[in-house]
């Protein structure tokens, strides 16, 4: 969502827990190539955490007065969580490989990637090498249908773990607004398979540490709940790279 911050607008995107704002964290590389022209409107940030000033009737609704506003992860109680924003995915620097070395263990990419011939195939080769390089979960959520002009937005959200697809979403389908995926992960499959990479190790010692939120909140099961003896992760799916089409009835669909 766009955000004015010190009379700027960013591309921004905002983690709230329980009625709370823990974070606003801007886009650091726009995409101003083919369809895509995003400092049009935006800047990059490349700053570093700042204090965000909310507005008043943000301020009254959350009982926040100011909110960290740049890059940064949460720290929760049994995990970290961060975030990439569409562009920075494909970008040569991506921020995932700094969060991969500073022990980022979910990493979440809200995308509105437009529909091209093959570049599903480039998207999936992209998701599973972020979470194959540096170990990892990657939860990527594309934006589907139009955008009130000429684009069609394929959807074909996505789930990896260490380099392996656990789920995918439909592409090409209108039935729906909304499609949810979910997917069982052990995040000890992800510290070990970090640990397996001594060369990781190395670069991870001596990487520049990535600024921190903490925030008391659990994802994980405990030890002691029961229920983590009846749950399994989930098993590595096939990537679907071919259009399913099986969904719809649009003749323009059909073309694509």
């Amino acid at each position: 969502m766009p955000v004015w911050h010190r009379d700027v607008c960013y591309n921004c995107r905002v983690f709230c827990l329980d009625g709370k704002i823990l974070l606003i964290r801007p886009k650091i590389s726009l995409a101003d190539d083919g369809n895509y022209r995003e400092p049009r409107w935006f800047r990059a940030w490349h700053r570093d955490v700042e204090q965000y000033r909310l507005p008043p009737s943000v301020a009254e609704t959350t009982g926040q007065q100011h909110v960290p506003f740049g890059e940064a992860v949460l720290e929760l109680a049994d995990a970290c969580i961060g975030a990439e924003a569409c562009e920075e995915l494909f970008t040569l620097d991506a921020p995932h490989v700094r969060y991969a070395l500073d022990g980022v263990d979910i990493l979440g990419n809200g995308s509105g990637s437009h529909t091209q011939l093959r570049k599903l195939d480039l998207r999936i080769d992209l998701i599973r090498s972020a979470a194959k390089r540096g170990g990892g979960v990657y939860l990527y959520a594309n934006q589907i249908g139009c955008d009130g002009g000429r684009l069609y937005y394929d959807g074909c959200s996505m789930i990896a773990v260490n380099g392996e697809l656990v789920s995918q979403g439909r592409q090409f389908f209108l039935d729906d607004e909304v499609e949810v995926l979910t997917s069982i992960v052990d995040l000890d499959d992800v510290r070990s398979f970090r640990n397996a990479i001594a060369s990781r190790s190395v670069q991870a010692a001596e990487a520049k540490p990535v600024h921190r939120i903490f925030v008391n909140f659990k994802v994980c099961f405990s030890d002691s709940d029961e229920r983590i003896h009846r749950l399994a992760p989930n098993s590595r799916v096939d990537p679907r790279l071919e259009p399913n089409f099986a969904h719809t009835q649009s003749p323009l669909l059909r073309v694509l």
